[in-house]
């Protein structure tokens, strides 16, 4: 079983490499399109969103993939990811209320999605290594 799991896995990964591959390769497409053509406001702000397409997709393999998994994965990725969006959203919250009294530097909200999956990957860890010495 544990070499079908591990095919199963590596499939996913590469699945999902490939993924981030795209939207890093369309990104990088829309930027330089971008700043070399002068382009109508319709054409830029598709440009602009247009890496999230292949995000999109990614999120659909993502999901499909934890469907998959056994309820104790599901429940160590559903509380990891309860970590991660709660941290992310107070932390966005505190810098929103600080910008409004004290003079702060200006953050994309673009990093809002990479620091959420930071945060999941660390409280994952975090909660398998926990669980494991609990045992």
């Amino acid at each position: 079983m544990s070499t079908v799991l591990d095919k199963k896995e590596k499939k996913f990964l590469v699945k999902f490499m490939l993924h981030i591959a795209m939207f890093l390769a369309v990104l990088a497409i829309s930027v330089v399109m971008n700043e070399t053509n002068d382009l109508s406001i319709y054409s830029t702000g598709f440009l602009a969103i247009s890496p999230v397409i292949p995000v999109i997709f990614l999120l659909r393999l993502v999901v499909n993939h934890y469907r998959s998994l056994d309820e104790y994965i599901q429940r160590v990725m559903g509380e990891s990811l309860l970590w991660a969006v709660g941290v992310v959203g107070c932390a966005a919250m505190a810098y929103g209320l600080l910008s409004e009294m004290v003079e702060v530097p200006t953050i994309s909200p673009a990093f809002m999605l990479p620091a959420i999956a930071v945060i999941f990957g660390v409280a994952q860890s975090i909660k398998l290594s926990s669980d494991t010495h609990e045992e």
